[in-house]
C-alpha cells in the first residue's frame, strides 16, 4: 500500500516537471511576441504580472485537483525544475526560432500587403504628379495629400503590428 502511494507521488512529481516546463515554454512565446513587436515598459509589467497571475492559478489547480489542495512542496520544486530543465535545454533554441517563424510571417505578410496596395500607391503617384503640374495652389493640396499618405500608411503598420 505504502508503495503504491510513493508511486503516485513519483507521478505527481513528474507531472509538475512537464507542468514548469510548459509554463515557461508559454513565457517563450510571450518573449518572441516581445521581439517582434515592440512593447513599453509598463506594458511589459502588466503582461508579466498577468502571466505569473495564470501560472499561480493552474498551478494550483493542479495541486487542487491531484492532491485535494494540499500545497506539496514537491510539486512547486518539480515545477522549479521543470522550468530550470526547459531553460537550460531548449529556451533559447525556441525563442531564435519563433522570431525567426513569427518575423518571417510578419514579413511575407508586408509584401502582400505591398502588392495589394501597390495600385493605390500608384494612383497616388497619378495624383501627386497632376498636383505638381497644377502649380502653387498644387503644392498645399501636395502637402496635405501627403500627410493623409503617411497616416493612412501608419494606420496599415499598426493594424499589421496588432495581428
Amino acid at each position: 500500500m505504502l508503495y503504491g502511494e510513493i508511486i503516485k507521488q513519483a507521478q505527481l512529481f513528474g507531472q509538475a516537471v512537464g507542468i514548469g516546463a510548459v509554463l515557461l515554454l508559454l513565457y517563450d512565446m510571450l518573449r518572441v511576441w516581445r521581439r517582434i513587436v515592440r512593447h513599453r515598459v509598463a506594458g511589459m509589467a502588466v503582461e508579466d504580472l498577468l502571466f505569473w497571475l495564470f501560472c499561480a492559478l493552474w498551478l494550483f489547480g493542479f495541486m487542487y485537483r491531484q492532491n485535494d489542495g494540499v500545497i506539496r512542496g514537491f510539486i512547486i520544486l518539480g515545477a522549479a525544475v521543470g522550468m530550470f530543465l526547459y531553460s537550460i535545454l531548449l529556451s533559447r533554441r525556441v525563442v531564435k526560432a519563433g522570431t525567426a517563424a513569427l518575423g518571417g510571417f510578419f514579413r511575407i505578410a508586408g509584401r502582400i500587403l505591398r502588392m495589394l496596395t501597390a495600385p493605390l500607391r500608384k494612383l497616388g503617384g497619378f495624383c501627386r504628379s497632376r498636383m505638381q503640374k497644377a502649380g502653387c495652389r498644387g503644392k498645399r493640396h501636395m502637402r496635405r495629400m501627403k500627410k493623409i499618405m503617411v497616416r493612412a500608411g501608419r494606420t496599415v503598420k499598426i493594424g499589421i503590428k496588432k495581428l
